[in-house]
């Protein structure tokens, strides 16, 4: 028989099928050289949340860029009733009673009883006394010119962020500060004055001895040279830096708004004329009266405390006012600029604590300051007395 399939090709062999899909992910495998689990392929590593930046408020948001916008805004605040300016102000006036009074108190009434003082012949129970309350007095008034910077600061602050802050918390706020802005305030006083000299004198040689010249050149030289540094408080108490970190961050936002930031220098200028001028009007005023009742050639004794009491606690409440005049406009505007306030929570956090009358607005330091210049008036007035 012929078999039939002989030399007919036979059928080609069907490729094998593709494993069926699989329905879940890779097991796990482990490696004994890794420490640690090999995480499937395709799956990547899930990250992690960043930290999420505080809010800035609406009302540091609503804040105009303008330059005269920005200081209208910011000025706006030193005449409203609710500014929180007045308790501060009392605040600062209170420093300067308890520190200063006395040894305007001891001087006032040498003059008045016409004790001879620092007499080599006829020595005065009053010359001590004096001596070591100027000492107090000149302390004093420089801590009430730094506590009044830093809580101008603070207060202002407060406001321009849309939550102002209680008086415990505006004092607890700019005591906790008060070492950072002195140091900074030497620091640009030294760098500022350095600069100003270099600059004046030769403008000085060059345009001669006239006042009038040489006093508008020294108020356009401070300007200039004080307009990279109008930041440096806010950036300290507000923006929660140290001395010179706050020192960089100013220069670079006055170089960045260059017009801005010597607009806001010249309030620094014109509160200086206020403290002159307010100065001289109250001067004024006192020898007027005195001239109208008759007392300046013999002035009652008993008069001297109250009316050196009321003018120190005066000059006090004006010394914020100009401290606040100067801060608002660099307050905004480090506000409007960085979007940074946090430094404020610290005061909100920590608040001045104390549940007696002098508290928050004796701390420590003052109250022995306040009873040493207190012990001195004492001492004075009893010998005085014995003598």
């Amino acid at each position: 028989m012929t078999d039939v399939s002989i030399g007919v090709p036979p059928e080609p062999a069907l490729p094998p099928a593709p494993p069926a899909p699989s329905a879940g992910l890779p097991r796990l495998m482990y490696d004994g050289a890794f420490i640690g689990p090999i995480l499937p392929p395709g799956v990547p590593p899930r990250p992690r949340p960043a930290p999420s930046a505080a809010p800035v408020s609406d009302a540091v948001l609503a804040i105009p860029l303008g330059t005269r916008k920005l200081v209208g805004h910011a000025l706006d605040l030193l005449t409203r009733p609710d500014s929180g300016l007045r308790s501060a102000s009392f605040y600062v006036g209170l420093i300067m009673l308890v520190t200063i009074a006395p040894a305007v108190v001891l001087v006032g009434l040498a003059a008045a009883l016409e004790e001879p003082l620092f007499d080599p012949v006829v020595a005065s129970s009053l010359n001590v006394p004096i001596v070591v309350s100027t000492f107090i007095a000149i302390g004093g008034y420089f801590a009430a010119s730094i506590e009044a910077r830093a809580l101008a600061t603070v207060v202002i602050g407060g406001r321009a962020e849309g939550r102002p802050l209680t008086m415990r918390e505006a004092i607890a706020n700019a005591r906790r500060r008060f070492w950072r802005v002195f140091g900074s305030t030497v620091l640009v006083g030294l760098m500022a004055g350095l600069i100003s000299a270099a600059i004046q004198l030769p403008l000085g040689l060059a345009l001669g001895n006239v006042d009038a010249i040489n006093y508008g050149v020294s108020l356009v030289v401070g300007t200039l040279v004080g307009a990279p540094f109008v930041y440096v408080p806010a950036g300290i108490i507000l923006g929660e830096v140290g001395v010179f970190e706050a020192v960089q961050r100013s220069v670079r936002l006055a170089r960045a708004r260059k017009r801005l930031a010597v607009v806001v220098a010249m309030f620094s200028i014109l509160s200086q004329f206020i403290v002159l001028f307010g100065v001289s009007i109250g001067a004024d005023v006192v020898v007027r009266l005195a001239d109208g009742t008759g007392v300046v050639d013999t002035f009652p004794p008993a008069l001297v405390i109250p009316l050196a009491a009321a003018l120190i606690f005066a000059f006090g409440t004006l010394l914020f006012l100009v401290e606040s005049i100067t801060a608002a406009p660099a307050v905004y505007a480090f506000a409007a600029l960085t979007h940074y306030t946090h430094g404020l929570q610290l005061g909100r956090d920590r608040p001045a604590t104390g549940g007696t009358i002098f508290s928050p607005w004796f701390s420590r330091s003052l109250a022995v300051t306040a009873a040493v210049a207190l012990l001195l008036l004492v001492v004075g007035v009893a010998g005085l007395q014995a003598g």
